[in-house]
């Protein structure tokens, strides 16, 4: 299984196809393996690149080092590791706040962007979060797994089996180690929504009509990302690519194309 060394730990990777980069950024508590069908449909044209973060899927899984910085630093130092000198950058959820970061702070390293059902650093997200956090404290890891299962399988039942499989099994191997990290919640503090406007590499953000939750940020970052575009997908929850692979990967795929004609 291949691993990128990043000197104190090791990041686990899959590499598909070849030509222009693509990374993926998984969610939180999920890993590279959300993005399988993603990989079969661009293998043909573009070097797809899907990649645990810290503590998710088989890499390695330090005590810390699981705030949006350390994601950030951690996408850069596995693109040095592999050779990427720019590359196109696609993130869900917790991927995307990292795909965020990476566009304020190393945007000449992207060729463009793309925010799938995305958070933000400094996005209010209401206490769900911190209960999580304050039940792992205090009733610890599996009580914390337990809660988070059902808050993130609640949309998925019978309809929708395959996609609550697979989530179900990335939550459960899942390391945990985010959850027990002394110092959960009290890395420093970034505004996305205050620095956006600085981005300028070609941007695409996509989100379901479903996932109230997150749809007004995706209206806020439209709103201040000059030139960026928005598509808010009818009848579909957070885990959009999942839910709707074949219209996802439509959109993406002449997204990125759109991208090559223009550089």
């Amino acid at each position: 299984m291949p691993y990128a060394d990043l000197g104190q730990f090791r990041l686990h990777y899959e590499e598909h196809g070849g030509g222009d980069p693509v990374v993926f950024l998984h969610g939180f508590t999920l890993d590279r393996r959300m993005w399988y069908g993603q990989a079969e449909q661009f293998r043909d044209d573009y070097r797809v690149l899907l990649l645990d973060a810290r503590g998710h899927g088989l890499s390695d899984a330090p005590s810390t080092g699981y705030g949006r910085a350390d994601r950030v630093s951690d996408v850069i130092a596995f693109a040095d590791v592999m050779g990427l000198d720019r590359f196109h950058v696609v993130g869900l959820s917790m991927g995307g706040t990292t795909a965020l970061g990476l566009a304020l702070d190393y945007q000449e390293r992207l060729n463009s962007l793309t925010l799938v059902s995305t958070g933000a650093a400094g996005y209010d997200v209401g206490k769900r979060y911190e209960a999580l956090d304050n039940l792992a404290r205090q009733k610890g890891l599996e009580a914390a797994r337990e809660k988070w299962l059902e808050m993130s399988l609640i949309w998925y039942r019978e309809d929708r089996e395959e996609v609550r499989w697979l989530m179900e099994t990335m939550i459960n191997e899942h390391s945990g180690a985010v959850w027990m990290d002394p110092k959960r919640g009290r890395y420093s503090r970034e505004y996305d929504l205050d620095r956006v406007h600085e981005i300028t590499v070609p941007t695409k953000i996509i989100a379901g009509a479903l996932d109230q939750l997150f749809v007004p940020l995706a209206q806020q970052l439209q709103a201040r990302i000059a030139g960026s575009s928005l598509s808010v997908y009818e009848k579909v929850g957070h885990m959009v690519n999942l839910e709707v692979p074949e219209q996802f990967n439509q959109e993406l795929k002449a997204f990125l194309e759109g991208v090559r004609v223009k550089s």
